[in-house]
């Protein structure tokens, strides 16, 4: 995997882009604690030259996301810009604002698809977003996006409260036109790190990898169901969510600053956007340009630089700890303490081979 990527260089196919931080809900589960806009966040113009140096390094995919990101009032402006270059642009949102007017705008700005944050059915959705209503608002996002036929999408967080209720929901999806559905777990990070009831415990992955297994087949065809990267790893259904995601066809490491790039809506620059804190900024594109940020040495170490010693004990004596390089980072890195040591215990191999210890016992 080292060798491969040190020959076909350091490329951000991928990135997520937070328009602003502004936002019109106050979710339990948010990692960024969105609400209020950046204090310095990026002008009309500084956004557009931001597209152009994405595509000059070689960009292909873009998912605009927030805080809210239809608050930012050119976001379709640059929807475009990035579609007229060839690269597929998308956005997460939570639906509050996508009337059939707005997914008109999307459609004619050459987005390829829009998704909408739904977090469990409607008691549990309007809990976690704190606002009566907000299941509706995001069902009616979803039936504008059916009524002007344009593709919609859903990400799912799973948490102890809406952890039984991922069949019903993969029903009401798929019935308003969901295409693509992602399920990933709350970490608890930003404002669920102040609601740790809502954390799904590690051994939780055990159960919830082969239920989404089993979604993804009873829904092949109509609605593509799988998990984010920060679920895994090496379960039975591993070849379903990689598949086409990943360079093996299996997880193989995590590709924050490798493949993937997250900006932030003040210009800082991340492997990713869930590298929430600062330490984790590698640039900015106000003092230099994005090309030096990407290609400065030093930079993405924790990826580029990869060692097996940088684990901590639970990742670093695994069979499988140079290829999977202990997961999602971001997930890795918060369980490890945040003391220099990345260490993901929500890994179903991991969790498979402490069962079968416990068992063996």
């Amino acid at each position: 995997m080292r060798e491969l990527l040190d020959k076909i260089g350091y490329i951000p196919r991928r990135g997520v882009w937070e328009l602003t931080l502004r936002c019109n809900l106050r979710c339990l589960h948010c990692g960024s604690r969105a609400g209020k806009a950046r204090a310095d966040e990026l002008t009309d113009e500084e956004t557009y030259s931001l597209v152009d140096q994405l595509v000059a390094l070689g960009m292909r995919s873009c998912t605009l996301s927030g805080g809210e990101p239809l608050l930012r009032e050119n976001w379709a402006q640059i929807a475009e810009r990035f579609s007229k270059k060839c690269v597929r642009v998308n956005m997460i949102s939570n639906g509050l604002n996508a009337d059939r007017e707005a997914v008109r705008r999307m459609k004619s700005s050459g987005m390829s698809n829009y998704g909408v944050s739904i977090d469990g059915h409607e008691d549990s959705h309007d809990f976690v977003r704190g606002r009566p209503g907000s299941w509706r608002a995001a069902m009616n996002a979803l039936e504008s996006c059916q009524a002007e036929g344009f593709p919609a999408a859903c990400v799912s967080h799973v948490n102890t409260r809406n952890y039984d209720e991922l069949e019903r929901l993969a029903e009401t999806l798929c019935t308003h036109g969901v295409k693509d559905w992602q399920i990933q777990f709350g970490r608890p990070m930003g404002n669920l790190g102040d609601h740790l009831e809502l954390v799904c415990k590690p051994e939780t992955v055990l159960d919830l990898l082969p239920r989404i297994g089993r979604l993804f087949r009873q829904y092949e065809g109509r609605m593509r169901v799988y998990a984010s990267d920060s679920l895994g790893y090496y379960s039975d259904e591993e070849e379903l969510f990689r598949g086409g995601r990943s360079i093996a066809g299996v997880w193989s490491g995590c590709l924050a600053g490798v493949r993937v790039i997250g900006i932030e809506a003040n210009g800082n620059i991340k492997g990713c956007l869930s590298m929430q804190t600062d330490e984790f900024v590698e640039g900015n594109i106000r003092k230099e340009p994005l090309q030096a940020i990407w290609t400065k040495p030093g930079n993405f170490k924790y990826t580029r630089g990869f060692t097996v010693a940088q684990l901590g004990p639970g990742c670093g004596s695994c069979d499988l700890a140079d290829v999977c390089r202990g997961g999602c980072s971001w997930t890795s890195w918060m369980e490890g303490g945040r003391c220099g040591t990345f260490d993901n215990p929500y890994c179903f191999y991991r969790q498979a081979k402490r069962l079968e210890g416990e068992q063996g016992k």
